[in-house]
C-alpha cells in the first residue's frame, strides 16, 4: 500500500511538472514568436517607407518629364470621357501644372472644362469634378499611392503567417 502511494505521488508529482514545463515553455515560445512578429513588421513598416519614398522621388522626376504633360492630357481626356454629358466639369491640377491647361482643354476636343489650382495635389496628376453629376475622377499620383500602401506587403509577399490565415 506504501508503495503505491508512493508510486502515485510520484506520477502525480511528474504529471504536474511535465504540465508546469510545457506551459512556462509554451509561454516562452509565445513570447520569442510575438518578438519576431513585431521586428517582421517594424522591418516591413521600414521597407514600404524606403520604397514609398522611393517611388515618390521618381514620381517628382517624372512629373518634370514632357510624358508627364502628355500623359496628364492623357487622364484629363479619360476623366472628362467618365464624366460625360456633365456641363460643369472642373479640372484640378497643382499649381505647377497649370501652364499644361491649354495643351488639356485642346486634348480635350472642344469639351468645356474650366482649371483651377489644387494645393492638395502635391506629386501630380489631376482631379475632374461635375457638381451636377455629383461625381469625382481622382487621377492623382497621391491617392494612387496610398491606395498601393495598404496593399504593399500583400503585393510584395512580406505577408507574415499570421497575415495569410487571417485571410
Amino acid at each position: 500500500a506504501a508503495e503505491d502511494k508512493i508510486l502515485a505521488e510520484a506520477y502525480h508529482y511528474i504529471r504536474t511538472e511535465v504540465s508546469r514545463i510545457r506551459s512556462e515553455e509554451g509561454r516562452k515560445v509565445s513570447r520569442h514568436m510575438l518578438d519576431n512578429k513585431k521586428t517582421l513588421y517594424l522591418r516591413r513598416e521600414e521597407i514600404a517607407r524606403e520604397v514609398f519614398e522611393a517611388v515618390r522621388d521618381r514620381i517628382v522626376a517624372y512629373s518634370a518629364t514632357p510624358a508627364y504633360r502628355k500623359r496628364l492630357a492623357e487622364v484629363a481626356c479619360q476623366a472628362v470621357d467618365t464624366l460625360k454629358g456633365a456641363d460643369d466639369i472642373v479640372i484640378r491640377l497643382r499649381a505647377e501644372d497649370m501652364d499644361q491647361s491649354a495643351a488639356i482643354a485642346s486634348a480635350l476636343g472642344g469639351v468645356k472644362v474650366s482649371f483651377q489650382a489644387d494645393p492638395s495635389i502635391l506629386m501630380g496628376g489631376l482631379t475632374a469634378v461635375s457638381a451636377s453629376l455629383g461625381r469625382r475622377v481622382d487621377a492623382t499620383f497621391g491617392t494612387a499611392m496610398e491606395e498601393l500602401n495598404g496593399h504593399f506587403a500583400e503585393i510584395f509577399g512580406l505577408s507574415l503567417s499570421d497575415d495569410l490565415t487571417e485571410e
